[in-house]
């Protein structure tokens, strides 16, 4: 079985050509960064044809996204356009070269409420677009799965994002600052759930959308303790008590299909897994500058 994976230079594509445990597969990994690692692509991967003249591809494993710095700053032309050619290229080469298996990174992005589709920028609508080209490919007989992710976190990540953000405050035993009350909560999965998820998705038959959640929601202000307790911080915590125009959020995600249909459950909770992701920042402190 021969396997593309695109944004190989990212963080969960990264973690993947690392970890994964597929056997009896060829995996070619593609970028549009220049790398000897690499096949080079160019933007929006528009000569995908080209560049897999005479492979024969199996499966494509879509991570690559255009994703802007804020969901607010995203617009129509930086950030949905440009993710939505890059679909439609791969799309087009996976039904004109009969790929079996299509597997889409998704995100639930700014949407509060996934079952209404309360889409609130253009990152986010350029996912759920995304989701959209995989049915096209499902009604003209390409397996696919579109995973809709929470917040991931694991080994590689370099996102500045509120986890990575208290991480690098508690390693230095800096002052910790909670916007609001603390209450707001949010979901993360392990990069490793990620994986197996994938592995899975390959092994079995897929179908449609599938959530790709942990087990519990944690608080802002628990997430800070969390990580002040396995990292050992002297850090404080504070709460700022400014207003948080997310005060109240509380994700309502279940891995209900997933688990029905692909035997899935999370393996790794947010503690062991902040352990595993904490441990490894530690053996490379290069990467704790993220």
């Amino acid at each position: 079985m021969n396997i593309l994976v695109t944004g190989s230079n990212g963080f969960l594509a990264t973690y993947f050509s690392n970890n994964n445990k597929l056997e009896n597969c060829k995996i070619l990994y593609g970028s549009t960064k220049n790398s000897k690692s690499y096949l080079t692509f160019e933007k929006l991967y528009s000569n995908v044809s080209d560049i897999l003249m005479n492979k024969r591809i199996n499966v494509i494993i879509h991570f690559a996204s255009v994703i802007p710095k804020e969901f607010n700053l995203s617009s129509y032309d930086n950030t949905f356009l440009p993710n939505t050619k890059m679909m439609n290229n791969l799309m087009s080469y996976s039904l004109e070269n009969n790929v079996e298996k299509f597997i889409y990174i998704s995100s639930f992005g700014s949407m509060y409420y996934p079952n209404s589709f309360d889409i609130k920028d253009f990152y986010t609508m350029s996912k759920i677009s995304g989701e959209h080209f995989c049915s096209m490919m499902e009604n003209r007989g390409i397996e696919t799965a579109s995973l809709r992710l929470s917040s991931p976190y694991g080994e590689y990540s370099h996102s500045n994002n509120v986890l990575n953000k208290f991480i690098k405050e508690a390693i230095n035993n800096e002052l910790i600052t909670v916007h609001g009350t603390g209450k707001r909560e949010q979901n993360f999965i392990y990069v490793g759930d990620v994986t197996r998820v994938i592995e899975l998705c390959i092994k079995k038959k897929i179908k449609g959308v599938y959530n790709l959640v942990s087990s519990s929601n944690i608080s802002m202000v628990d997430l800070a303790h969390l990580i002040v307790k396995i990292t050992g911080s002297k850090s404080e915590i504070i709460i700022n008590n400014q207003h948080d125009p997310q005060e109240e959020f509380q994700p309502n995600y279940d891995y209900i299909r997933i688990k029905n249909e692909l035997s899935y459950t999370p393996k790794f909770d947010l503690e062991p897994g902040l352990i595993k992701y904490i441990d490894w920042l530690s053996k490379n402190e290069n990467s704790i500058n993220i």
